[in-house]
Order: structure tokens, then C-alpha cells, then sequence
């Protein structure tokens, strides 16, 4: 990909007697200063956000049903919004990805997370916005700049008519460039972060439709006016090649007819054109029923589902790293390689790890699919599947934090091998056993010549199933220190450090630690990762 103009100040002018409008870059020289990527996103009123993050009134929000703080409960949003958090339990602001949004009220800027949304007074609502700053900022060694420029009720046949569609240029096309060249001029001096950085236009998100789809004629032209739209924001960016991406109108699920069918056939006939740098994204499996969401008569607006609205942020971000992946690769080369190998504790806290890291390392885990994170479990696991894991993602790594234990010494039943609660039942893997075969596994390891973290197994509580006695971990944790010590590796004592605080973040009767739990030891984690990559 080439280059991307780098713009230091936008001008938007509008001829009076004529339908086309500029944008026009001054200092358009690429300079020798840092730069800001800036995206922008645009559309109606599913672009303005109206995810619910914590109102459950029993008859305006069903009783908090499908908003964020209830979704995120979920064991698999636990772990993939766990980012969206501190370890306090406060929302995250991020100090490297910033929005800059002018409702018809106020201006708002400041570092992604909830509220910027269309409405005003204390944040209760999110877009899209949310949670494609953070896949996008999580990308870039840059900071990122998201201008959202949206309104509710706008079709792209009048609204937002393009230039080149003919006749009347729609009146929010104009004002999309107005806020857009407002934002380019003002933006370093609103959000500190970004003084001394050029910023440079990277890419446009599209997310509109509804209106078109209540109209045929808006139908029958949407293919067209959307080519057009394409063809004319990229010319008045001065960015020929931007990359261009443009969510399905999937509000309501899969099954579709009617004019919904007709609209979506519309949208995909767009991307069967082959335009470069443009990507569609099918997003009609992010709804959810209205029974299980917040606000039951607001279909257009994905029921404020703000489970729908963080995958559609995903799905859109990811699509846009996608087009920008030359960018996203050379970026990736210049930050450390970190790979984390453990049970479901280590699961627990790798989304913590990797968001205190994101700007100095890319660290992985093995994975079952791109969304259910692999168990590495026990050490004969280990020993199946090491060589498979040291090749995820090429390879290559600087650092391996590694675990293995807290299956090891589960009791298993001797015939099927089961987990079991009877205490005469043997070992999953005896302390002679697990010796020989972590000994095995570290030999792997150490053949990388990555920088190696052995990780301690932590405290098994009473009462937890299955069985495992407390005294367990002592006794094997020993064994390990001792062939880490042996073996010239770091130890990362996580089961003295949770030991000390283990009312406060396990859960009761349970090896498994709260999301607070696992976010502090995600940051003891990344402490040691840090250190060891600073040697």
C-alpha cells in the first residue's frame, strides 16, 4: 500500500453555484514528525451509537437485559471485553486512541471508551466507535484519531447524496466534510496526545441504510450512490486508494425479505464491483432477540443491544486492519514477539496482558478458533502440542511465560481418566512424572532462545472440584522452581503473590479467580514480561 498523505489542515469550500464541494490539503508534505492515523466514521444513527452500557429500569430497559455491564457476564465476554475495564472495575479511557465527535449539542473528544454517543449528560450509551479504537489502537505504535461525523434518520439518496450521483448535493455530505475539516484543523489542540503528530487520513467506515431501505427508489440507486460515494470522499481526502469499509444494514438477523432483502442484495452488489481497498462486512448474526435486549421496540437501532454493537465495532475494525495489513504487519515487526502457554487461569488473564503490552508487543496464545482460547492444560498436553504452539503465528518469539500444573495434580479416575473427587484416586500426572515430562518440555522451549518465564502454579482453595489437595501446588511449584533454576530461567512466583491476597480475588471453593482477579494478576503478569524484555 502506498504512503498516505499526510494532511496538517483541511479546508472545506463549497462553490454556491455548483454541486461539487473540495476538501483541499495545505502542507501536504510528508513531514519528519510522528503520526496520528485518523479514521473516519460515518453514517446514521447506528453510527451515533445507541448500545446501553448500565440502565435497567424494569420498563424502559427490560431489566437491564442485553446492556453492557449484563453481557459482559458471560464467560465468553468476560474474557473478550475484559479490556473494556481497569482492574478498579472503572471503564478504561485509552491514552493512544481518541474520538472526536460534534453532535448537534456539544463537541466531544477524549480517549475511547463509553459515551460518545448522541446523547448528552453522564455516559450511558456507546457506538461503534468503542470498540474499533480499541482493535485498531491495538494495532498501530501510532496513536489513532476516530472522527465520527453521524446523524439519525439519513439516506444516502438525499441526505447524503454524493457529488457524483447528480442533482442536490445532499446537505450532510457537506456537513460530514465541514466537521471532518474541523476536526483535521483542531484535533491536536483539543487532545494533547496528538500535538506534534501529523495526522494522516487511514481509512473511512461506513454504517448506514435504514432510511434508504423504507425507500424503493433509495433502493434501486443505493448500488450506484454508494460507488459514488466511494469515488468522491476518497478524491476529496486527497487519498485515492483510502481504504473503504462499509457494515451490512443487519438489524433484525440473517433471514431477511422484503425490502430489507432487496436493500442488503443492494449493499452486496457494491462490493461484487471489485473496487480496491473496499471491504463489506456481513454483520446480520450480531443481533439479538428484543427480549434480550434493552430497548424491545428499537429494531432499527439493534434493540441498543450492546452486545451487538461491540461485535459490529469488531467486525468493522478487524475489516479495516485487513485492508491496512501491510501497515498493520510492518508494525507488528517492530514490537516483541510474546507467547503465553497455560491453563484456563492463564486464559483468565491473558486479555489484561495483552492490553497493557499492546504497544510494545504482540503476545499470543494458543487458540481453537479465532474466538475460544486454547486450554494448554497439563504437562502430557504439553508435551503433544508444544512444537505445534512455539510455530503460532510464525514463530519467532521473544519471550515465552509458560505454566503447567494446576492439572497436572488434579486426581483422575483410573479407568476412564475423568476428573474425580475421591482423594485414593491417582494423579493426573505424579511428581515424578511431571518432572520428566516439564523437563522434556522446557528442552523445547529453550531451543527457541526466546527469553523464558517459568509462571507458578496458584493456591488451590478448600473445596475446590475437582479434587485437588491445597498442599498440591508447594510440591510441584518446588519442582519446577528447580528445574527453572537449573535451567537459567526467570520464575514468576504468581502463587506467592495471589497467596497474599487470595480473599480478595479468587473465588470461593474455586482455582478460578474473579474478572477483577484475573485482570491483577494479568498485570503482574505483564510486569514480568516487561522487565524481561527491557534485559
Amino acid at each position: 500500500m502506498q504512503p498516505l498523505k499526510t494532511l496538517s489542515l483541511i479546508l472545506v469550500t463549497f462553490a454556491s453555484t455548483q454541486s461539487s464541494q473540495f476538501i483541499e490539503a495545505l502542507d501536504a508534505q510528508t513531514s519528519q514528525r510522528p503520526i496520528a492515523r485518523v479514521f473516519i466514521l460515518a453514517g446514521q444513527s447506528n453510527m451515533q451509537g445507541h448500545a446501553v452500557v448500565d440502565l435497567d429500569h424494569p420498563e424502559y430497559y427490560n431489566g437491564g437485559k442485553g446492556i453492557l455491564t449484563t453481557v459482559m457476564r458471560s464467560p465468553e465476554n468476560q474474557l473478550r471485553m475484559a479490556h473494556l475495564l481497569n482492574p478498579d472495575g472503572s471503564w478504561r479511557v485509552r491514552d493512544d486512541a481518541f474520538c472526536w465527535y460534534r453532535t448537534d449539542n456539544e463537541l466531544k473528544t477524549g480517549g475511547i471508551s463509553i459515551g460518545f454517543a448522541a446523547y448528552g449528560g453522564e455516559p450511558h450509551h456507546f457506538g461503534p466507535e468503542m470498540q474499533f479504537g480499541h482493535v485498531v489502537g491495538d494495532a498501530f505504535n501510532s496513536p489513532i484519531l476516530i472522527i465520527k461525523t453521524a446523524w439519525g434518520g439519513k439516506s444516502l439518496m438525499t441526505a447524503f447524496r454524493p457529488p457524483s450521483s447528480g442533482g442536490e448535493v445532499g446537505p450532510f455530505y457537506i456537513r460530514m466534510l465541514e466537521q471532518l475539516g474541523e476536526a483535521m484543523e483542531n484535533a491536536s489542540n483539543k487532545i494533547p496526545a496528538l500535538k506534534n503528530h501529523d495526522l494522516v487520513i487511514s481509512g473511512f467506515v461506513w454504517q448506514q441504510g435504514w432510511n434508504d431501505m423504507c425507500d424503493q427508489d433509495a433502493i434501486n440507486e443505493y448500488t450506484d450512490n454508494l460507488v459514488n460515494f466511494i469515488s468522491d470522499i476518497r478524491k476529496q481526502v486527497g487519498v485515492p486508494d483510502m481504504p473503504f469499509v462499509f457494515g451490512e444494514l443487519g438489524n433484525g438477523g440473517p433471514k431477511a425479505d422484503g425490502s430489507m432483502k432487496k436493500f442488503r442484495n443492494a449493499q452486496a452488489a457494491v462490493a461484487a464491483k471489485g473496487i480496491k481497498n473496499v471491504a463489506y462486512v456481513k454483520t446480520s448474526e450480531f443481533a439479538r432477540l428484543p427480549e434480550n435486549s434493552p430497548n424491545q421496540g428499537h429494531g432499527h437501532h439493534w434493540y441498543g443491544n450492546a452486545e451487538s454493537y461491540f461485535l459490529l465495532g469488531n467486525a468493522l475494525g478487524e475489516a479495516m486492519l485487513q485492508l491496512l495489513s501491510d501497515d498493520v504487519d510492518a508494525a507488528r515487526k517492530q514490537k516483541a514477539r510474546v507467547l503465553l502457554l497455560g491453563d484456563s487461569i492463564s486464559i483468565g488473564y491473558t486479555p489484561t496482558v495483552q492490553r497493557l503490552l499492546a504497544n510494545d508487543a504482540v503476545v499470543i496464545r494458543p487458540m481453537q478458533n479465532e474466538k475460544k482460547p486454547e486450554n494448554c492444560a497439563g504437562t502430557d498436553n504439553g508435551i503433544a502440542n508444544i512444537d505445534r504452539w512455539l510455530k503460532i503465528d510464525g514463530g519467532n518469539w521473544d519471550v515465552i511465560h509458560f505454566n503447567f500444573g494446576l492439572h497436572d495434580l488434579k486426581h483422575v479416575d483410573a479407568e476412564t481418566g475423568k476428573n474425580s473427587n475421591i482423594a485414593t484416586d491417582p494423579l493426573q500426572t505424579n511428581p515424578e512424572e511431571y518432572q520428566r515430562q516439564l523437563t522434556e518440555i522446557v528442552g523445547k522451549l529453550k531451543k527457541t532462545n526466546a527469553r523464558l518465564i517459568l509462571c507458578t502454579t496458584t493456591p488451590v482453595p478448600a473445596g475446590a472440584r475437582p479434587l485437588r489437595e491445597e498442599t498440591s501446588p508447594p510440591i510441584y511449584n518446588e519442582i519446577a522452581m528447580k528445574i527453572a533454576r537449573e535451567n537459567g530461567i526467570e520464575v514468576n512466583d504468581l502463587y506467592s503473590f495471589s497467596l497474599d491476597r487470595l480473599k480478595e480475588i479468587q473465588r470461593p471453593a474455586n482455582v478460578h479467580f474473579s474478572a477483577e482477579g484475573s485482570q491483577v494478576l494479568g498485570k503482574e503478569v505483564a510486569k514480568a514480561i516487561t522487565q524481561a524484555l527491557a534485559k
